[in-house]
């Protein structure tokens, strides 16, 4: 009887350990694959940041050329407005070479407006245009480059915006990972065999889960 009762005992042992066979190799393969892919999100999250300042630092510079450009149009245009005041006055004094003078000095953008203002004959149509300095005939190019140089400064804000996101995702995916390794870690430390399982579980779950995130995201180098 004593001999029968041995051996039960030691069948009971030996086959709660065989059920047991693949926790190990299970956590390992756990941990591996947490360590593995927080050090790679922790690379991709960090060259995104990067990517996401550089595109930052260039709106920046083009928001700034833009409202150097703008300054700059707006100080061309009152030096025009000026110009073509003293032209017209000179016009209506009948001093046809202080008119010259000023006409003389008009910039190129204020030269083309005026001519296709004079085209409209505005001192006998009363339908034609009160100043030269509409849109569809004044056209300063500075103004041109400040409205480019806007729009470029928004598209590489957007583009950094982006980045930034695809930087924040990684660093989530990294979080998660860290989960994965805490529970790989702890899971071997609980004795009882359901909370060792449910740890492992979620440990592996958090795992799937970063994967399927990892997958759907760009990648830089």
């Amino acid at each position: 009887m004593s001999g029968g009762s041995q051996a039960q005992s030691g069948a009971g042992p030996g086959g709660a350990k065989s059920k047991f066979v693949l926790f190990e190799p299970v956590v390992l393969v756990l941990l591996s694959l947490a360590t593995v892919g927080t050090a790679w999100c922790s690379f991709e999250a960090a060259s995104w940041g990067a990517v996401a300042g550089g595109f930052t630092n260039r709106s920046l510079a083009a928001s700034r050329r833009a409202s150097l450009a703008e300054l700059q149009a707006q100080q061309m245009a009152l030096l025009d407005v000026l110009l073509f005041s003293q032209h017209i006055n000179a016009l209506v004094s009948s001093n046809d070479t202080l008119a010259r003078f000023y006409a003389d000095r008009f910039r190129g953008e204020a030269k083309t407006a005026y001519a296709a203002w004079m085209a409209t004959k505005p001192f006998e149509n009363p339908d034609a245009p009160p100043h030269p300095f509409v849109t569809n005939f004044y056209q300063p190019k500075l103004l041109e480059a400040a409205r480019a140089a806007d729009a470029e400064s928004q598209e590489l804000a957007q583009q950094g915006g982006d980045a930034g996101r695809i930087s924040r995702a990684y660093i989530l995916i990294t979080v998660l990972l860290a989960c994965s390794l805490f529970a790989g870690g702890t899971a071997s430390k609980f004795e009882q065999t359901g909370i060792r399982r449910a740890v492992l579980v979620l440990g592996l779950a958090s795992v799937g889960f970063a994967a399927v995130r990892l997958w759907a995201l760009p990648t830089h180098f």
